[in-house]
């Protein structure tokens, strides 16, 4: 399966295309649990950074820079994390070289590693420093999701319920199925999904407008996963529900779906309910510091840069607890 986009990379979306071919040429960054499972495929010109958002670092960039021999390529070989530190990485090396991204997590195959988003962070404050930068191709091999753990592939399953949500696109009948590993079906799902961000992307590649539909549960989301050191599934399952509830409540969107949604999040094993005494204020000062834009939600494909009172989010997370 193959995507092409207006906008300069290629999508190649097939099960064995890297473990049977092997990689492209090129300086390889990766992460330490990939190395060790991958060790023999990835070789020796690489860079290999620890498993967690903190590698998204000031210090880890320089380190990489300051390995690099006149390199001409770059192979980000992993999940969100390495493909965020790569891309800044190849998007500012030499005012620009190659960057391939062989996504390695769900999660990177169906979002992540489409649309050249990357950066790193500033603290707290996630992506604060980055640039959009395409990448010439991006290889997807869902036999890596062999050794993902399950709660790595969650992390995927609540960005493909998301899609669907939108969408329409897995379709939700589907998605209450529940979404494995071994589905015969998953990459028809990877590649629907990699299909609408690309289109998204042609649409609004430097996402000034309408790729913000896509933040649909980061709002809140990207703020519970900081206070509460939740995972990116369980963080965003929750944002998407609270920002459905909020939506309600603002008369934006209609609440016929909100049991069908709650059920798909539940039957896939992700979290619907808000963390016990959570401290809403802090969750909100959070919310304050995204990047996105001071309280700026997105509901659905029509509403998608709306303006939230502070009182209105305080009101629904409140009510939530």
């Amino acid at each position: 399966m193959n995507i092409k986009s207006s906008k300069g990379f290629e999508i190649e979306i097939q099960n064995g295309l890297i473990q049977q071919n092997g990689f492209p040429k090129g300086f390889v960054i990766t992460d330490t649990n990939l190395f060790k499972h991958y060790k023999n495929l990835i070789g020796d010109n690489g860079f290999i950074i620890n498993a967690e958002e903190k590698s998204k670092s000031i210090e880890t960039y320089f380190e990489i820079i300051n390995k690099l021999q006149n390199e001409d390529k770059i192979i980000s070989f992993g999940g969100g994390v390495v493909g965020d530190l790569a891309g800044f990485v190849a998007s500012t090396y030499k005012r620009g070289i190659t960057l391939i991204q062989i996504p390695t997590s769900l999660l990177a195959m169906v979002d992540s590693s489409i649309g050249g988003k990357n950066g790193i962070n500033l603290g707290k404050r996630k992506n604060y420093l980055g640039t959009i930068y395409q990448p010439e191709k991006i290889l997807i091999d869902p036999s890596f999701l062999e050794t993902l753990s399950i709660e790595e592939f969650k992390n995927g399953v609540a960005e493909i319920i998301k899609y669907g949500i939108l969408f329409g696109k897995p379709d939700l009948q589907r998605i209450e199925k529940k979404i494995n590993c071994s589905d015969i079906d998953l990459q028809k799902i990877i590649f629907q999904c990699a299909l609408i961000k690309t289109q998204i992307v042609e649409e609004d590649e430097k996402d000034k407008g309408y790729r913000h539909v896509l933040n649909f549960g980061h709002t809140i989301g990207h703020a519970l996963e900081l206070f509460c050191n939740l995972s990116h599934g369980e963080a965003i399952s929750i944002g998407m529900i609270n920002e459905f509830k909020l939506g309600i409540d603002l008369g934006i969107i209609k609440k016929d779906n909100l049991i069908q949604i709650k059920n798909l999040f539940t039957i896939n094993g992700l979290p619907v309910d808000l963390p016990r005494n959570i401290n809403v204020n802090q969750v909100i000062e959070l919310i304050k510091q995204d990047k996105k834009g001071n309280l700026i939600f997105a509901f659905d494909k029509e509403n998608y840069n709306v303006n939230v009172r502070e009182e209105d989010i305080r009101r629904i997370l409140l009510k939530c607890s």
